[in-house]
């Protein structure tokens, strides 16, 4: 009971930063119809277009800032400061990292349900027709996945700004050359080969990240 309160604070307290909400909804699509348009002309054969190309790759490549929205709502300077009263009240140590994963992945799977679904349904964009269950299975354990690691990388770091800096290397790697490949060949080549050893190693590498985040985080580290 005391974990879903502290879950539903964090949420709010997420839905209440404007820049979080931005960048979660609108930049997606940002990346997608600049992308898209400056590269249009290099696309036309085979059915793709350039939109389509941009829309999974943006599309992904935004889930992957999920990390950087965790370490916010770990440790932003303002959410510290209105926070400094959980860690002195009776709750358990893991309540506390716990509540800001498990509030940004709901936050997470609402948003990028929503920008899936309008990109496909409004915009016309190929996330993968009557094989979009599976892609959203992935994004899904990705988003998790993002969760963790930026939970993980506060832990460590006690710092947003050097815990968003480190995070920028391995999640690029994620992005490019894991992820994105196995949603092209789900999409466009209904080819399921590799999606239960991404999910998989995502999933895996999840449990990892909860268990350094168990072992290293301290509240007074959360606070300082």
């Amino acid at each position: 009971m005391i974990l879903l309160k502290l879950i539903t604070f964090d949420f709010m307290n997420i839905l209440r930063n404007p820049v979080l909400m931005i960048a979660n909804t609108a930049f997606p699509f940002v990346l997608i119809l600049v992308m898209g348009f400056v590269t249009k002309n290099s696309f036309g054969a085979g059915g793709v277009s350039s939109y389509d190309y941009y829309g999974v790759n943006m599309m992904i490549f935004a889930a992957a800032l999920i990390a950087m929205t965790a370490s916010n709502t770990f440790m932003e300077e303002k959410v510290k400061k209105a926070n400094i009263r959980i860690v002195y009240a009776p709750v358990s140590t893991t309540s506390i990292y716990l509540s800001k994963l498990l509030s940004t992945f709901i936050f997470s799977v609402l948003m990028y349900s929503m920008n899936v679904l309008i990109a496909q349904k409004i915009f016309h964009l190929n996330f993968g027709g009557q094989h979009l269950p599976y892609f959203m299975l992935l994004l899904y354990v990705f988003l998790f996945f993002g969760c963790c690691f930026g939970t993980m990388f506060c832990c460590l770091f006690k710092n947003e700004e050097q815990a968003n800096g480190i995070m920028q290397i391995p999640i690029a790697f994620f992005v490019f050359k894991w992820v994105t490949e196995c949603s092209f060949r789900l999409i466009y080549d209904h080819d399921f080969s590799m999606l239960l050893p991404v999910l998989s190693g995502l999933s895996l590498a999840s449990i990892i990240c909860i268990a350094v985040s168990h072992v290293v985080f301290k509240p007074e580290g959360y606070v300082c």
